[in-house]
């Protein structure tokens, strides 16, 4: 299905008289999936150093900076009871590796038509057989464990790897110094 047409079909995701496999086939080409979001999940955890619970919760609200290059995001602070905020560089060229504020980027715009389907105001927008909505903390073990399996992940001893975003954060963190 062409990228184009999918604003045409949101309507039948949402019809519940459309069977599973059409609204899936629909949703796959305008929402993340569950194949999709592991690795998605991985990469923005080294990248950013975010617990998984902030990284799960972003917002899809940000100032994008072009001038300073950066991205700003408001961030809830459950702990504090107030905002935080995050600003992020951004590459100023091609040849600069990419960096959190890239990472929030890109999925923002992979998650753009997704958010305006279902109204949502999360960065994560997701799709399960039940509809639009975010991933459940709980679900991304997993999620990852399944992740891995199925790329035959392994340690360095040889034995099947079982990642956790609490594990990809702490070592990011190792490597960067903090």
């Amino acid at each position: 299905m062409e990228i184009e047409s999918l604003d045409l079909h949101v309507l039948d995701l949402f019809d519940r008289t459309n069977s599973r496999t059409k609204r899936a086939d629909v949703a796959q080409g305008l929402f993340l999936t569950r194949e999709d979001l592991a690795p998605l999940l991985v990469l923005g955890t080294g990248l950013s150093g975010l617990r998984p619970s902030e990284l799960l919760n972003l917002p899809a609200a940000h100032q994008h900076d072009t001038v300073r290059g950066t991205v700003t995001i408001g961030v809830p602070d459950r702990r504090r009871g107030s905002n935080a905020t995050l600003r992020w560089k951004l590459r100023a060229s091609d040849d600069q590796p990419w960096g959190p504020g890239d990472f929030y980027l890109m999925v923002h715009r992979l998650t753009q038509r997704a958010r305006r389907a279902s109204e949502s105001d999360r960065l994560w927008c997701l799709w399960s057989p039940t509809g639009p909505g975010i991933l459940p903390p709980r679900a991304v073990a997993p999620l990852l464990k399944e992740w891995a399996e199925h790329h035959r992940l392994s340690d360095d001893t040889g034995l099947p790897l079982e990642p956790t975003l609490l594990q990809v954060r702490r070592a990011s963190l190792l490597a960067s110094g903090l």
